[in-house]
C-alpha cells in the first residue's frame, strides 16, 4: 500500500494539538500491529502442534476474533488514521500530565 499526502487540517479539527493527534495515531497503529503479530504466532503456534486441538474449538476462536481483525493488506498506521478520523480514538491523559 503506498504511502498517501495527509491533511492535517483533518487532524487538527478533531484535536486541537497535532502532537497529540499524531501520539493517538502512532499508539493505535502500535496496538493494531501487535495484535495482528500476536494473530499470526498463535495461527504458527496451533500449526506447531498439529491438530492436537479440537476443530470446534478452533472455529469459535475465529468467529470471536472476526469483527476485529484488520485485513492483512492494511497498514496499522492507515487503520488508526482512519479510526481517529472516524472519532472511535479518544485522548486521555495521566493524572499530573498535560
Amino acid at each position: 500500500m503506498a504511502a498517501e499526502t495527509q491533511d492535517i487540517g483533518k487532524f487538527l479539527e478533531i484535536s486541537e494539538n497535532l502532537y497529540e493527534a499524531a501520539m493517538a495515531i502512532a499508539k493505535r497503529a502500535r496496538q493494531i500491529n501487535e495484535e495482528l503479530f500476536q494473530k499470526k504466532r498463535d495461527r504458527q503456534i496451533l500449526e506447531e502442534l498439529e491438530g492436537g486441538l479440537d476443530e470446534d474449538f478452533l472455529q469459535a476462536e475465529i468467529e470471536d476474533g472476526e469483527e476485529s481483525e484488520v485485513p492483512e493488506e492494511d497498514n496499522p498506521i492507515s487503520k488508526a488514521q482512519e479510526e481517529f478520523s472516524a472519532g472511535k480514538l479518544e485522548i486521555h491523559y495521566e493524572p499530573g500530565q498535560g
